[in-house]
């Protein structure tokens, strides 16, 4: 199980600031947050960070300007951990004013839903018993991905004030809209199909000379364990390649895919630069350049009609 949680923001001005942490006498550096947020890229670009402390590894998630980081043990999945991670902090309230109750309080969700995550806790989960019986029952052979792009609009200052995920957020804003708090005006252009009106697309690769979608891929993959790339086919099934310079396995979803190279085996063409189109997920039919400007974005402001409700004495 996480050893130690920590709560800390990044300042513009001041850099790294520390918050509170948890179990009791658990502490962070100034130098070890920094590290920490650096740990999300130069321009804090990434939501997930891993930071190697010289006491262990951790784990945190960033939701500017808060960071939570959570120092892993020794025996601990890092990847269960982020899995776990993004679970709780939907649950949190970012905002609290209690953070010494908030991080005892999401500490110990932390540990629950590491329990929760376990083997014999998924397997005594209903929909995950009757998922499995129906893969071994033959109802469901293998789960099959549908890799779809879905259109969100964000508003990331909403979300800072309104609970919820981005959709939860969008439908709050429309809700003001329609009660004469907000309204909406025009800004950008969005993804819509024209024809059904989806928000959902499937990108194909296409060889550029024919327009084939049968395509040979090779992938240029880094190897996290000796640090070397090298050329490697994935096909469908696979469960780990091997590296040809240290020889050990890595398992397909830890690969790190550098460049590819595609063959066309209709025209023998080959390229790193295959043809990208996109399908609309509902429909299928290929999109054009209006599907994709055709939506109009919008953006919220306070109705000009707005008065401040009066105070009831």
């Amino acid at each position: 199980m996480p050893r130690e949680m920590h709560s800390i923001w990044w300042d513009d001005n001041l850099g790294p600031l520390i918050g509170r942490s948890w179990p009791e006498g658990a502490s962070i550096t100034s130098e070890e947050a920094l590290r920490i947020f650096m740990g999300h890229g130069i321009h804090q670009e990434s939501r997930i960070g891993y930071t190697n402390l010289c006491r262990g590894l951790v784990v945190s998630v960033l939701i500017k300007p808060n960071c939570l980081a959570v120092l892993l043990d020794d025996n601990d999945d890092p990847a269960r951990v982020e899995r776990n991670l993004l679970r709780l902090v939907h649950e949190m309230d970012l905002e609290s004013t209690q953070w010494d109750t908030e991080i005892a309080r999401a500490f110990e969700r932390l540990q629950e839903l590491m329990r929760q995550t376990d083997r014999a806790e998924l397997l005594a989960r209903k929909g995950v018993r009757r998922l499995i019986e129906a893969m071994e029952d033959g109802l469901v052979p293998l789960l099959s991905p549908n890799h779809v792009f879905k259109g969100v609009d964000k508003y990331p200052d909403a979300a800072g004030y309104l609970p919820g995920d981005d959709e939860e957020v969008n439908r709050t804003l429309q809700d003001l809209v329609a009660a004469g708090i907000l309204v909406a005006r025009s800004r950008g252009r969005r993804f819509v199909c024209t024809r059904c009106s989806s928000t959902e697309m499937i990108l194909d690769l296409r060889c550029p000379s024919c327009g084939s979608f049968n395509l040979y891929v090779v992938y240029g993959v880094h190897c996290p364990h000796c640090g070397k790339t090298f050329k490697s086919v994935i096909v469908d099934e696979t469960e780990e390649i091997s590296c040809p310079g240290c020889r050990r396995p890595i398992p397909v979803d830890s690969i790190r895919v550098l460049d590819i190279e595609v063959l066309c085996n209709d025209c023998s063409t080959a390229t790193p630069e295959p043809r990208v189109t996109l399908r609309c997920a509902s429909c299928a039919r290929e999109l054009s350049a209006l599907d994709l400007l055709s939506g109009t974005g919008l953006a919220y402001h306070l109705n000009p009609s707005w008065r401040k409700p009066e105070k009831t004495q």
